[in-house]
């Protein structure tokens, strides 16, 4: 009887996480921006967090998408 060859089983990189980490990182770095950051004269802190943050955010999320392209693109697989 013959044994059985193994293979090498190569996962590709999954999207959700890429996209949801860039994502809550660049809210965050928005956040953290508009709160550090100087006072627009006309708006309030909560106005202004989310003029930066959520831009940031979807920013954020594209990077994250590029990445895994790139990741997926580089991934070892057969």
């Amino acid at each position: 009887m013959t044994t059985p060859q193994r293979r090498p089983v190569f996962r590709r990189p999954r999207m959700v996480p890429f996209l949801a980490t860039g994502a809550l990182i660049g809210f965050f770095l928005g956040a953290v921006l508009a709160y550090f950051g100087p006072d627009a004269p006309m708006a309030s802190t909560g106005q202004e967090t989310l003029a930066l943050a959520i831009p940031f955010g979807l920013i954020g999320g594209l990077l994250g998408g590029a990445l895994y392209l790139l990741a997926e693109r580089f991934s070892k697989r057969r």
